[in-house]
């Protein structure tokens, strides 16, 4: 077994495995179809390393993009073979921000880089969510002419950047520094050129959020999602995320997954037809760790 940087001739392969794990690795399946893997000043970018063995079939992947963040899959196995976190290692392109995947694998990636003690804005292990878009299970009111689903470009830019900075300091831990306003400035931009987020107008006033944070043709990845809180308790981001996944099964997405661990949350997404089907780790470090080589 092979353990090094992936290529272009490798995307095939590359494909090939993290179709057969697909819950478990959107985010890495959505970037390299729309960026590949050596497009390297796309913003989806980033720098893939694989276990290949000696017929070029891939059976492991790392990956960091741009903003850090590390994603990992290694298929049915809980721990992530060493040669390939060596590998990653040795040719590591920027500090880790964060890791992404399988919650015990991503844990185990934690340990092997020596990363489990630092400090962290969430480690969390989400429950995973699946759900056959033949099965969802439309609110009664979901199609009233009361609750309108529009692009997130029509909502007022002040708007969407204030919502997106409170997701995430409440979902994901972040501090509010200038920082974050620059990342979620850049993340916005991003959401708006794919066209990939909506809100929930009621009475004239967007009331909730909800977006694809992944796509593939037959499989979206669900978030993020927000209600502010005095628009909380009355069943928007249900009724929005059963919006945003009726608009999708028209179009022939077949499936949706998420993840989360909020038990309000969970209670909707259940509402709407969401079985567990594992557990998915966010783990974002305060700060962005260098690590040797």
């Amino acid at each position: 077994m092979q353990y090094r940087k992936l290529h272009d001739a490798d995307l095939d392969a590359a494909n090939a495995f993290l179709a057969k794990h697909a819950a478990t690795s959107m985010i890495l399946r959505g970037n390299l179809r729309t960026a590949g893997i050596e497009r390297r000043r796309h913003p989806l970018s980033g720098t893939y390393f694989g276990a290949v063995d000696a017929g070029g079939a891939i059976h492991a992947v790392m990956a960091q993009f741009g903003n850090g963040n590390v994603f990992v899959q290694s298929g049915d196995a809980t721990q992530v073979p060493a040669g390939l976190v060596d590998a990653f290692r040795a040719e590591m392109p920027t500090p880790v921000a964060g890791v992404f995947g399988d919650a015990d694998q991503a844990a185990d990636i934690l340990d092997q880089l020596g990363l489990s003690d630092a400090d962290y804005a969430i480690n969390a292990s989400d429950i995973l969510y699946g759900l056959d878009l033949c099965d969802l299970i439309v609110p009664v009111n979901a199609r009233a002419d009361d609750f309108q689903m529009v692009d997130a470009e029509k909502v007022e830019r002040s708007t969407l950047l204030s919502w997106l900075r409170a997701y995430e300091i409440e979902a994901l831990g972040a501090e509010d520094t200038p920082v974050l306003d620059s990342k979620i400035a850049s993340r916005l931009v991003h959401a708006l050129d794919a066209r990939n987020m909506w809100a929930l107008i009621v009475d004239g006033k967007p009331v909730s959020l909800s977006g694809f944070n992944a796509q593939m043709p037959d499989m979206v990845q669900v978030g993020p999602v927000w209600t502010p809180p005095e628009s909380r308790s009355n069943g928007y981001a249900r009724i929005l995320v059963a919006k945003t996944l009726l608009a999708a099964r028209a179009r022939g997405v077949m499936r949706a997954i998420l993840s989360t661990d909020s038990e309000a949350a969970a209670k909707a997404y259940e509402a709407l037809g969401f079985t567990k089907i594992g557990r998915y780790r966010l783990a974002l470090l305060k700060s962005p760790v260098k690590l040797a080589a």
